[in-house]
């Protein structure tokens, strides 16, 4: 499905780019979207609809992939929405720190080094904060956080060598293809949805479309390195959210989800994630120039109905 884009012309000549995740949400609107922009897109995947197979759980990736790549997109990672057992948070992490550190090996081997470009997470800065973050304030706590630590941290080798490398701290991504949106939408459209909590939570948000550009923005510009928070610049509280989705379905939200249920239901994933208060700034996009498509909320998730029935 075609995303509006503002971003800039892309750049010459067109780049090559490998993409792991590329099955993903975000993967196949990123892919499509640099190709339409004129660059070269492989796809690295576990199977064989991929354009590069790797396998994670082996070690296995053929650094030949790599030669004549520019940039490497990293967006793969096992789903943290799912219930925290022992076992489902070691997958969590080593899907993302094993995938990172391979990747990074076989960038390291090339003899011109492409850029590399990280999907990440804002839970870095935690999961319970009143204040607002950027860039520069400390890691929080929690599992996410420490997550997002060591996900980053596993591409220390490619700064220390000098190569462009950007994580990409994104907040919650709307979207009704998937993500937290499409799991909303069940509950609002029977007219069930509502607030959950006391409401008051900051939810830092970001569209699809916007998310797709801050990625193509990091391919393309020289200048984009280190963290990146992605997320749209006015963050809401989940009752400003709750309202807003209603209004745009045209459904009720007064039937609220006590926090009770939501910790007894997904336990810690839904304290780090569901009940998460966090209003983060994208100061670094900011500073950069970067045009958000859709900064506004409502225009954002009418956007996405839009998008899905077109």
């Amino acid at each position: 499905m075609a995303l509006e884009s503002t971003s800039p012309p892309t750049i010459a000549p067109a780049l090559s780019i490998l993409v792991s995740g590329a099955s993903g949400l975000v993967g196949q609107a990123l892919c499509e979207k640099l190709q339409s922009r004129g660059h070269r897109v492989r796809r690295l995947s576990r199977s064989e609809r991929g354009d590069v197979q790797w396998d994670v759980a082996a070690g296995q990736l053929d650094t030949a992939a790599l030669v004549g790549v520019d940039v490497v997109v990293h967006l793969a990672g096992e789903s943290v929405v799912q219930r925290w057992s022992s076992a489902a948070k070691e997958r969590i992490l080593r899907s993302r720190v094993a995938s990172a550190h391979l990747l990074v090996d076989a960038i390291l081997e090339q003899a011109q080094r492409p850029a590399f470009i990280s999907a990440s997470g804002i839970s870095y800065y935690g999961a319970d904060l009143d204040d607002w973050v950027d860039e520069s304030s400390p890691m929080g706590d929690g599992f996410l956080a420490e997550v997002v630590r060591e996900w980053e941290a596993a591409a220390s080798a490619l700064t220390d060598a000098g190569v462009r490398t950007a994580f990409l701290r994104t907040g919650i991504v709307l979207s009704r293809q998937g993500g937290a949106l499409a799991k909303m939408l069940p509950a609002f459209k029977c007219g069930v949805g509502g607030r959950i909590g006391d409401g008051q939570q900051r939810m830092s948000w970001i569209s699809l479309p916007d998310l797709v550009d801050a990625y193509v923005f990091a391919v393309e510009s020289r200048s984009v390195r280190g963290v990146i928070n992605a997320v749209a610049p006015e963050p809401v509280t989940n009752s400003e959210f709750t309202e807003k989705l209603g209004k745009v379905l045209g459904r009720p939200t007064i039937l609220p989800v006590p926090a009770v249920v939501v910790k007894m239901l997904f336990g810690q994933m839904g304290e780090e994630t569901v009940l998460s208060n966090l209003r983060v700034r994208p100061q670094r996009l900011t500073e950069l120039g970067f045009e958000w498509q859709q900064p506004k909320l409502e225009h954002a998730l009418r956007a996405a109905f839009d998008a899905a029935q077109s």
